[in-house]
């Protein structure tokens, strides 16, 4: 069975670096005695030996409930989500061993690059608003990419690929506060491990023929090729309705004025749970709408409504009305 602990790890100064943010959030961690999680901080040297720490600790038989690298990424201005590590070693500056490696593969049996087991759609819908967070497609070549890849390495060579891991890279604190830095990477931890609940809102949208609008979901999302109704996740602070505006018009340019309540269902999807509303918000020129999120939409009558794949929240509210008709 897995630990239940949570590992977040962080690495000292290195380089001529005058500190490293990522000990600084770790201290901090470190101190904090959160009532949903159990967390297990370790300090990684600079240098091989703290690159292979955790991975071999995995290939020893410990696991965890989650694991969350975190490091300093100097030349970065936003919290980087790390979506994958690299099988690559290439240096610019020897570590604190005094290792310079200028290309070697990390594994020399191992795949050119591994993803992260964290729960990317989870993550997306977490941050999709936050301006301090976005996802990087390269972890750099040093010892963060090493420590990343010879993790993600070890799980799954072990069969723990059901283990959630990520690395993120920590801006300096000039730019982002130590203390909202500790603040994002509790909430990094708490999607990685926790079952969230989202409120999500949704618009029930017509046509001067009476058809209904649905969307489809893009190529990178984990759900894509579904359809669903066009909306999204109620932001803290946020009435139903505001969050609806806000969401259309992120989403397709439109401006609405949300009016009734229609559906209100709870769904329980593998990983989340999903408050749904889905309100009336009238009719709309079809020709008014620019696709900005969705890969595709399309104009449904009630005989039509099963002609596309919906997202399983949406399904029985869908089978329903092809029965009952759609609310007007």
């Amino acid at each position: 069975m897995p630990d239940d602990k949570l590992l977040i790890t962080a690495f000292p100064v290195f380089s001529g670096h005058s500190n490293n943010v990522s000990e600084d959030v770790l201290n901090i961690l470190s101190g904090m005695s959160p009532t949903s999680l159990k967390i297990q901080t370790d300090l990684l040297s600079v240098d091989k030996q703290g690159s292979c720490l955790i991975s071999q600790r995995i290939q020893d038989g410990v696991r965890y409930r989650g694991i969350i690298h975190l490091g300093l990424g100097a030349n970065r201005d936003r919290i980087n989500l790390e979506r994958m590590a690299n099988n690559l070693i290439a240096m610019s500056e020897p570590d604190n061993s005094g290792r310079l490696i200028e290309s070697k593969q990390i594994e020399t049996d191992g795949p050119p690059n591994l993803e992260t087991t964290a729960p990317i759609h989870i993550l997306d819908e977490e941050f999709e608003h936050d301006d301090f967070v976005e996802w990087s497609m390269n972890a750099g070549g040093y010892v963060c990419n090493e420590t990343y890849y010879r993790t993600l390495y070890a799980l799954s060579e072990t069969d723990n690929s059901d283990t959630p891991a990520i690395f993120v890279h920590l801006p300096p604190a000039e730019l982002i506060s130590v203390e909202k830095q500790v603040e994002i990477v509790m909430k990094i931890a708490e999607s990685m491990v926790l079952r969230p609940t989202y409120d999500v809102v949704a618009a029930l949208l017509f046509d001067d023929k009476g058809r209904i609008l649905a969307c489809k979901r893009p190529t990178q999302d984990a759900w894509a090729g579904w359809w669903e109704f066009p909306g999204g996740k109620v932001d803290e602070g946020e009435s139903a309705s505001q969050a609806l505006s806000r969401e259309i018009e992120e989403e397709m340019g439109v401006s609405i004025e949300p009016g009734d309540l229609v559906e209100s269902v709870s769904f329980d999807y593998e990983d989340r749970t999903v408050r749904l509303q889905i309100w009336n918000c009238g009719r709309i020129n079809p020709d008014s709408i620019t696709l900005r999120e969705h890969e595709d939409s399309r104009w449904l009558s009630r005989q039509e409504l099963l002609d596309v794949k919906w997202l399983p929240a949406d399904l029985p509210i869908i089978t329903r009305w092809l029965e009952e008709g759609i609310p007007n």
